[in-house]
């Protein structure tokens, strides 16, 4: 039977930032194969009214570890 892929995001304004959060959920997480990932910078607005800032995103796919 195929393994369940599975999509991870993390979103920041700095890449320190971004790295620690994948460092941390990565140690969490134990093993896993990743499959690809994806790097864009984008412009967000948290409220609906106020302005846009850079942010950065990456997006991992993965298999989780098998039980």
């Amino acid at each position: 039977m195929p393994k369940t892929m599975k999509v991870k995001v993390f979103m920041d304004a700095g890449a320190s930032a971004i790295e620690e959060q994948i460092n941390a959920w990565l140690d969490h997480l134990g093993t896993a194969v990743v499959i690809k990932t994806e790097t864009v910078v984008t412009t967000v607005a948290e409220k609906s009214n106020d302005g846009t800032y850079p942010c950065i995103v990456v997006t991992v796919w993965y298999e989780p570890p098998s039980n």
